[in-house]
């Protein structure tokens, strides 16, 4: 009888093969699309430098549209992605250390998270992560980093003039009093097209993320502290220590967690108030449940979408994603997306249509964007919505795991920002964001893997 002898990091050291199985390797290719997301991901990352911002912006898109093409990574995914992870995340401290030298407490930043992501890249490398304790103690010491982060730039730092921050307090207030935060909310516009004494109108935010941002000011004293938790929430899920894993495959988990921690722009995010940052958790529930249990991962997916407008995009690319579960999660998904924004209408429909889309469909070409606007260009927006919608068909004709919907959906939003009229740093983020959840999700470490060095005796 023919015996599959695994390696000493699986969780079966031998098992037997019937005849009738038949054994076949992933195929190799010269590149996978793990190596496109992750070289997309460190681009997305060097958008925090003015010089080069849009020229990253768009080799990151067009690396994310061409992992469509690219193949399996074959043997031991986990470990290359481990390794590659690693790689990312220790370059974009050491960038996010430099960028962050222009601030006041660049010295107790770097004394704090320095040794802590370099113990965590240590356990990701060489802990034994197939045993609950260290992957507890990688867990713990990523979400003291995040809090730190959220701490120094939520308390230490003086307040941001911008209006994001302005809306979220003055929308808890207006809740507080009885108000509808889509009518009876007037902020001063801080962008550089706002002419003095220019107000914004309204909150331009869905409800749910009026919901997580006025509550974390009622709660906290601070609607940022709902970032915060977001991205701990994401933090946790991505490493996910509750799951039994091979040591290949949590050292992954913890290496992308890592380098999602270390995106450089993060305290930006945090302390700006951009929303961004919500919709993680629920991706990655989202990416988690996606073959256990698909009704409650379209649920989760619908609530993600329901956060901020540019989600609409992943419609088309649900519509198209080639399995057996399309049509239902395409309608539960957008089902939760539709009633999640709903309240807003009922309450006053010509408000919220004023304030969520008219608003943003009036936006001035901002020359500041990280996009085709921030060098001039003037594109229509039927245009910008025909190349994204055509990038969503096109990523999820064939379908495919959910890593795969993942890069899809980064890729149909980055070409969006692009050739969008407005992007900025949260925007970009995010499409950074959603590549560490393809990759997080990817089958090789959502399940016990075949033995990755096969050998016939």
């Amino acid at each position: 009888m023919a015996w599959l002898k695994l390696n000493r990091d699986d969780r079966v050291f031998a098992q037997p093969l019937r005849g009738d199985v038949l054994l076949r390797r992933r195929r190799d290719t010269w590149i996978g699309y793990q190596g496109f997301a992750i070289a997309a991901y460190i681009l997305t990352a060097l958008t925090v430098f003015k010089s080069i911002e849009i020229g990253v912006a768009v080799a990151a898109t067009g690396l994310l549209i061409a992992s469509r093409a690219g193949g399996t990574w074959g043997p031991n995914t986990p470990e290359r992605m481990r390794a590659a992870a690693l790689i990312a995340a220790g370059f974009l401290l050491a960038l996010g250390l430099a960028a962050w030298l222009l601030g006041p407490f660049v010295a107790a930043i770097a004394a704090i998270l320095t040794p802590l992501a370099l113990w965590v890249g240590y356990l990701a490398m060489r802990g034994k992560l197939e045993e609950p304790g260290p992957r507890m103690l990688a867990t713990a010491l990523l979400v003291i980093m995040v809090l730190t982060i959220g701490f120094v730039r939520i308390v230490a730092y003086d307040p941001p003039v911008i209006d994001v921050l302005d809306v979220h307090i003055a929308a808890a207030d207006a809740l507080l009093d009885g108000d509808n935060p889509y009518t009876d909310l007037a902020v001063v516009d801080t962008s550089p097209t706002a002419e003095e004494g220019d107000l914004w109108g309204g909150y331009p935010y869905p409800p749910l993320t009026l919901a997580a941002y006025a509550g974390a000011e009622i709660l906290f004293g601070d609607p940022r502290w709902a970032s915060v938790i977001a991205v701990v929430v994401a933090v946790v899920l991505i490493a996910r220590p509750w799951q039994p894993l091979t040591r290949p495959q949590a050292g992954a988990l913890i290496a992308l967690a890592l380098a999602l921690v270390t995106q450089p722009v993060l305290g930006d995010i945090v302390r700006s108030a951009w929303t961004d940052p919500i919709a993680i958790p629920l991706l990655v529930g989202g990416g988690l449940l996606w073959r256990r249990n698909p009704a409650l991962s379209a649920v989760l997916l619908g609530l993600a979408f329901g956060t901020k407008q540019y989600f609409i995009l992943a419609l088309p690319l649900l519509l198209v994603w080639g399995d057996d579960y399309r049509w239902k999660r395409t309608a539960i998904a957008g089902g939760v997306a539709a009633l999640a924004v709903l309240p807003a209408f009922v309450v006053h429909p010509r408000g919220a249509w004023d304030a969520l889309v008219a608003a943003h469909l009036d936006t001035p070409l901002r020359l500041d964007s990280i996009g085709m606007a921030g060098i001039g260009f003037d594109i229509p927006f039927w245009l910008m919505l025909v190349a994204s919608v055509g990038v969503a068909l096109w990523m999820g004709w064939h379908g495919g795991p959910v890593s795969r919907f993942m890069l899809g959906l980064s890729a149909t939003v980055a070409v969006a920002l692009l050739l969008g009229s407005q992007a900025f740093l949260n925007y970009w983020f995010f499409v950074g964001a959603v590549v560490i959840v393809a990759l997080a999700s990817d089958e090789s470490t959502l399940r016990p893997t075949v033995a990755s060095n096969l050998e016939l005796r």
